[in-house]
């Protein structure tokens, strides 16, 4: 959500500047006749302003409507596209790990709140499953389950899951092996939370001045650009 908000407001201040500053130099220099002299970075300022401000900025924008709804109800109704979606999450850069860790954390610690209480594995699995709403864990999770009915062990159906870290399996063994599986679902809840925090704190800290950055250099260049004409006409009548 952080970086996302910080996206928008850098998106909203360059269509805003493109949109309402742009266009008065573009007219302060076709006043003073200037438009033929006018530096390279000027012009492809000035075009991308007439862009975004003409048609070509409103079907570029509708254009990415349409194509965010259509992939939308393409997800909701094409199960295979939704799951292919879904398994993408986890490939995403910087965000992907972030989420399969959310995910093994809250797995192992509705696990071991439902063991604990003394529910089935059985029915552990299936509202684990219910919590989960992508459907690549989904997947898995139903997988452990049928092979937990059939008689094979928890940690061994885990490992044979892609989606899970092998150590994820390999904890549960440990688990098994001692006979006390709540306490080590919760170690691996405790374990993946704190990676999860850490992992976030440390995007939050890294991203905040990256983004200022970005914004600063991105008004920066476009008011560089825009008043370089009026630097460069300056210099010449100092010359």
């Amino acid at each position: 959500f952080y970086p996302g908000v910080l996206l928008t407001v850098a998106l909203s201040v360059t269509v805003f500047m493109l949109t309402n500053v742009v266009p008065t130099f573009v007219e302060m220099y076709e006043n003073m006749g200037m438009g033929d002299s006018l530096p390279g970075a000027t012009v492809v300022v000035m075009k991308l302003s007439a862009f975004v401000g003409g048609t070509g900025g409103l079907t570029l924008l509708i254009t990415i409507i349409l194509f965010v709804v259509g992939f939308n109800y393409a997800c909701k109704k094409s199960y295979p596209i939704r799951k292919a979606w879904h398994k993408l999450h986890f490939k995403l850069p910087i965000f992907g790990n972030l989420i399969a860790q959310s995910i093994y954390a809250r797995v192992a610690l509705v696990m071991a709140n439902l063991v604990g209480a003394g529910v089935s594995v059985i029915e552990t699995l299936e509202i684990v499953k219910d919590t989960n709403n992508n459907l690549v864990v989904r997947d898995a999770v139903e997988n452990v389950k049928r092979g937990v009915f059939s008689g094979m062990d928890l940690s061994k159906l885990f490992l044979k899951e892609t989606v899970f870290p092998a150590q994820f399996g390999q904890l549960i063994a440990v688990g098994e092996k001692t006979g006390n599986l709540e306490d080590m679902f919760q170690s691996i809840a405790n374990y993946y939370q704190e990676e999860f925090d850490v992992a976030v704190k440390t995007l939050s800290t890294a991203i905040e001045p990256i983004m200022i950055v970005l914004i600063g250099t991105l008004i920066g260049f476009l008011l560089l650009a825009m008043y370089m004409p009026i630097f460069n006409a300056g210099s010449v009548v100092g010359g």
